[in-house]
């Protein structure tokens, strides 16, 4: 009888015991899945978060080069603007210079202010671009502010020279012709600038295509 109960208390003590240790390995498997899981989760969380950071810090370069293009383009089309500007009102005053000796023209003297006026406008415009850049725009920049600042002079001796009769020696070498060698290289260098400034222009566009 003793033995019986004996050997009846063994089997139960045992089933038990191999109950807890299932009951404990099932606890540690289901442990490890849900740390598993919660670094999964986590990974995925980080990874989301990195690929929003991502995007934001594309969002932000991309406005900032935006923000470049503009600013460049305003800079070089504000210096252009004025040096045109230049320009036309040279050729008007150069015009009114020639004909002012076969009749009536406009007041030269106002328009000869408003050529000296519009050169110091291209005088701060030209800092800009220098600042701007790049190396190459900013040179034919300085090259055609050279030849804007060389205007002015020009047609005033064009004007004494009217003034005083028109004399020249055969073959020698008049206001007229120094007049229209200004009048060519001051277009031959906004041309320059203006196919550099294009040139600039695409480049930048280009460094500022889409986030890889």
């Amino acid at each position: 009888m003793t033995d019986s109960l004996l050997v009846a208390a063994v089997s139960v003590l045992g089933t038990l015991a191999g109950g807890g240790l299932t009951a404990a390995v099932t606890f540690r498997s289901e442990r490890r899945k849900d740390a598993a899981l919660a670094e999964q989760q986590r990974m995925q969380l980080l990874s989301a978060e990195q690929q929003q950071l991502r995007l934001l810090q594309a969002e932000e370069r991309r406005q900032i080069r935006e923000l470049q293009i503009d600013h460049r383009r305003q800079v070089y089309q504000q210096f252009l603007a004025d040096a045109h500007a230049v320009n036309h009102d040279g050729d008007r005053l150069g015009d009114m210079i020639m004909r002012s000796r076969y009749e009536a023209v406009g007041d030269i003297d106002a328009l000869a202010a408003e050529v000296d006026a519009a050169v110091r406008a291209v005088g701060g415009s030209v800092h800009k671009v220098q600042l701007e850049g790049p190396e190459a725009v900013a040179q034919l920049a300085d090259e055609l502010m050279l030849c804007l600042s060389q205007l002015p002079p020009t047609l005033r001796t064009l004007r004494r020279w009217r003034q005083n009769g028109s004399r020249a020696e055969p073959g020698e070498e008049t206001p007229v012709d120094s007049w229209f060698q200004t009048h060519s290289r001051l277009n031959d260098c906004l041309d320059a600038f203006l196919t550099a400034a294009r040139s600039a222009m695409d480049d930048l566009l280009r460094v500022s295509g889409p986030d890889r």
